[in-house]
């Protein structure tokens, strides 16, 4: 089959699009029934195509005259350069925002959106989107480039500091994920950050809101992440160290290995050398028994006879050098069994002390989540009851339903507290697994080889 017509460049025509309908439809009987009653294109208020391969390649995409409200799903788009999406529901200019990514990008025609209504859109345009060269198929001159500018400056700063931010966190997050990766095999990825303390609190909006009680209760806080941290920091180093300890014991496990077979190799050569030295000296009698006989000086009797003891005698070096090849391999499998098992214990005993000494740091940081929940909780149950006492004072919106009642208080500091366990939990759970798996499929591979 011609693999390229597998992947022949296509345009988004109505078989597509009924293809991507049929895809992204309802299934089983549902969908044997929707297509039985055909698909009505005027009845499709979603459809999604960012998983078709030739759009990647796409440079001219029109959505003019249909009901979009939102651009999303189009990163892949890195070759568009004309995108006509005029008469569509676009309000929110966060969509003129997200073409900036688009670089190639030369002519936007917008026309017909609500979005575009405004006397100013155009400008807006010019300023915000700096690669396009033609609005509504009409160029763009310098002039209007230096108007936009004084017309959204502020707004312009504003966006670009916010883009700044963005990037440098993107960066941050790439070079974590390359770290994590570099990591990997020491099964402490992101524990040289702040990564495991953020998660304990990014999806405990009860947790995140006791910090509103006041300064008390940040000083608690910001304890607890510096001890924190640290901790997840002293398992990262320990991680590191130990990786280097089963590295350097790996390393010396195949230098013991190939050493050994080396010294087989060269004992087996040296058996072959002498076996094939005695080859040659018995075929070179042969050879001049074969001319005696063609010069008639022994019978064809005699010749024979002599045959059959050439035989035996080749036989028995055969016999010989099968002895003294299989007793080397059988002394290399031996000496390989007996590495295998030392390097078995000796990675075991590695990972094992690794595991002890990691789960012995967890155990420190469970402490820590017990102190400070404790400490949280006794600070936001003398908050309430402050509260209460002074009906005057003011509690900030995000603590109100918390503070609202004693079993809601009680609960919001247990599911919190119950959280964080979960998670650092989790954690040590996956730094374990890993390890054990790594070393049951080193040591599996090890003895198939």
């Amino acid at each position: 089959m011609n693999t390229c017509k597998l992947h022949e460049p296509k345009v988004i025509d109505n078989a597509l699009i009924e293809k991507c309908i049929k895809n992204q439809g309802p299934k089983g009987e549902a969908g044997r029934l929707a297509e039985m009653e055909g698909i009505h294109l005027e009845k499709v208020d979603q459809i999604r195509l960012e998983f078709e391969k030739q759009l990647t390649n796409l440079e001219i995409l029109s959505f003019f005259d249909n009901e979009i409200e939102t651009l999303e799903n189009m990163d892949t788009l890195t070759k568009l350069t004309i995108f006509s999406i005029g008469r569509n529901k676009l309000t929110d200019l966060d969509n003129i925002l997200y073409l900036r990514r688009f670089s190639n990008l030369k002519s936007l025609n917008l026309v017909g959106n609500p979005c575009a209504e405004n006397e100013d859109f155009r400008l807006f345009v010019v300023v915000f989107l700096p690669q396009i060269v033609y609005y509504e198929y009409k160029l763009i001159h310098e002039l209007e480039r230096e108007l936009g500018h004084e017309t959204f400056s502020s707004k312009l700063r504003v966006l670009l500091e916010q883009e700044e931010k963005e990037a440098e966190t993107r960066k941050i997050k790439a070079q974590e994920k390359a770290d994590a990766e570099l990591h990997a095999l020491s099964f402490v990825e992101y524990l040289n950050s702040r990564h495991l303390f953020d998660a304990l609190f990014e999806d405990d909006p009860d947790g995140k809101s006791f910090l509103d009680m006041g300064e008390e209760a940040m000083e608690f806080y910001d304890e607890y992440e510096e001890e924190f941290i640290e901790l997840c920091k002293q398992i990262f180093h320990n991680g590191q160290n130990q990786y280097i300890l089963r590295k350097n014991e790996y390393d010396q496990f195949l230098k013991c290995v190939e050493a050994a077979k080396k010294q087989n190799q060269e004992e087996s050569i040296k058996h072959m050398e002498i076996f094939l030295g005695k080859k040659a000296d018995l075929f070179y009698e042969i050879k001049n028994t074969q001319n005696m006989l063609n010069l008639n000086e022994i019978t064809y009797e005699e010749f024979l006879d002599n045959c059959d003891v050439y035989v035996t005698r080749y036989n028995s070096m055969l016999h010989e050098i099968w002895k003294a090849l299989m007793k080397l391999e059988l002394e290399l499998y031996e000496q390989m069994e007996e590495v295998n098992q030392n390097f078995d214990h000796g990675m075991t005993e590695l990972v094992n002390n690794f595991i002890e000494s990691s789960q012995a740091y967890f155990s420190q940081i469970r402490d820590l989540e017990m102190s400070y929940s404790d400490n949280i909780g006794q600070f936001a149950i003398a908050y309430q009851t402050n509260a209460n006492v002074n009906e005057e004072s003011e509690i900030p919106p995000a603590l109100k339903y918390i503070m609202s009642d004693k079993d809601v208080l009680h609960n919001a500091i247990a599911t919190s507290h119950d959280m964080h366990m979960q998670i650092i939990d989790s954690r040590e759970d996956t730094l374990i697994s890993k390890a054990e798996d790594w070393l049951e499929e080193l040591v599996e591979n090890l003895t198939k080889k």
